[in-house]
């Protein structure tokens, strides 16, 4: 693939003037031809036997989302490397989408890291830089929590496995007792929360050239956790230490969108597997690689809502958004509104086309929410985890389009899908026009 990459650079001239929907359309063109390049080859080295069942696992590892139909026990060491290499990939390209390709091509471009004030060095001051900056913060990350499984007495190779799992918010596993040692439980959680942390905010932090006033989305961030501890506990029969570790857990696979399975710590009452989806639509730290609508687009949405009550009792105020220190524009505001409704309508359209195809209404929402935030994994009312191998195979192909969607931060697919409309469409009227030419010319 890379050689192939290298003779189209130099055979394709590149265009004058690159428009936004052109690059967020190629992007999008990107994800879902890594996902047919994964599916071929795990149908090619019959590490899975039939087509959908390859496009669905190859889906949810591009797309980091917890929801695995295959055994890892059933893998060799070539094909486990590459199903947690392609989750850590697939994280890689989500942090470069959503730090790089959206804020430089209309989405939150205020919000972007490119000011030199306060002699701070940012983390994107152009695309190149920015790509460059990403990786000298992933790829450390990725060794840092490496070394800490290693220290919790796992095997190098598993631990390098586990640690591209929770880097990338991925949720793969090596087995189904991979935490059963605390101590490993540990690493995993302070890998989850720093997977669903802003690179920009852990930029500032590592570069000290941080404001105070800049980590107030971490702090949200933080005390998200905190909140669904204290909730798991209250709604939990008897939580000892053993039960919130275990619902830390359990909380921060959820908020990161990491997925990692754990059993239930005590006998949970119904409104906690309902908790955990609201955690899971609220999603990680923006510049992360966790999916979910996210926390920086629900405090624009809070503020938002504010404003507009503020209005109502003041018509004639100029009031402002300011996240961050910085003010959003209204065209910002605007497009986290169709964001907001953009991320209902793939989960309930989903959720009603999954229920058509045979799940119950209670599973085919959660499992809509899953996957429009490339979370996992799928628990019932219980909080018992759901094996997404027993759905039939109609309910996991309704569930691609979803993960997709959900790992592009919806817009990139939705401006891929009208640019092939309007594709189709300026093939069809000349069609159409020349056809009626001739039933004119014949009558």
């Amino acid at each position: 693939m890379v050689f192939a990459g290298i003779l189209l650079v130099g055979r394709v001239q590149n265009p004058d003037n690159i428009r936004p929907a052109d690059v967020l359309a190629t992007t999008t063109l990107g994800v879902f031809l890594a996902v047919l390049l994964l599916a071929a080859l795990y149908l090619l080295t019959g590490a899975i036997q039939s087509p959908d069942s390859a496009l669905f696992e190859a889906t949810t590892g591009i797309t980091t989302t917890a929801l695995s139909v295959i055994d890892p026990r059933d893998l060799g060491y070539g094909l486990r490397f590459l199903r947690a290499s392609s989750q850590w990939i697939g994280g890689f390209a989500a942090l470069l989408t959503g730090i790089i390709v959206l804020p430089f091509f209309g989405f939150g471009r205020e919000f972007t890291d490119r000011s030199n004030s306060a002699n701070h060095r940012p983390l994107v001051p152009d695309k190149w830089s920015g790509v460059r900056n990403i990786a000298l913060l992933y790829i450390p990350c990725t060794v840092l929590v490496w070394f800490g499984y290693m220290l919790a007495r796992k095997a190098p190779f598993e631990a390098a496995l586990l640690a591209m799992s929770t880097l990338s918010t991925g949720g793969f596993t090596n087995s189904p007792t991979e935490f059963a040692d605390p101590a490993v439980q540990w690493v995993a959680i302070a890998g989850m929360i720093l997977a669903g942390s802003s690179l920009v905010t852990i930029w500032h932090l590592v570069r000290g050239g941080g404001r105070p006033h800049r980590q107030t989305g971490l702090m949200l961030y933080l005390g998200l956790h905190g909140v669904g501890v204290l909730l798991l506990a209250l709604w939990a029969t008897g939580p000892d230490l053993t039960g919130l570790r275990q619902g830390l857990f359990v909380v921060a696979a959820s908020i990161s969108t990491t997925g990692f399975p754990m059993s239930v710590p005590g006998n949970w009452a119904p409104a906690a597997p309902v908790l955990l989806l609201l955690l899971i639509s609220v999603g990680a730290m923006s510049g992360s690689a966790g999916g979910g609508l996210q926390v920086r687009q629900h405090r624009v949405l809070m503020k938002l809502a504010m404003r507009e009550m503020a209005r109502q009792l003041h018509p004639r105020a100029v009031l402002k958004v300011r996240l961050a220190g910085r003010i959003a524009r209204e065209e910002t505001l605007r497009q986290i509104v169709v964001l907001q409704f953009l991320f209902v309508a793939v989960v309930f359209a989903t959720a009603l086309l999954v229920a058509v195809l045979g799940l119950d209404l209670v599973g085919a929402l959660s499992a809509a929410i899953h996957a429009t935030a490339t979370a996992g994994p799928v628990r019932t009312l219980s909080g018992e985890i759901v094996d997404p191998i027993n759905w039939p195979s109609s309910v996991r192909m309704a569930l691609l389009p979803a993960m997709i969607f959900g790992r592009l931060s919806i817009y990139p697919a939705v401006l891929a899908i009208a640019a092939l409309v309007r594709i189709v469409g300026n093939r069809i009227r000349p069609r159409r026009r020349y056809l009626a030419r001739r039933h004119r010319a014949s009558s």
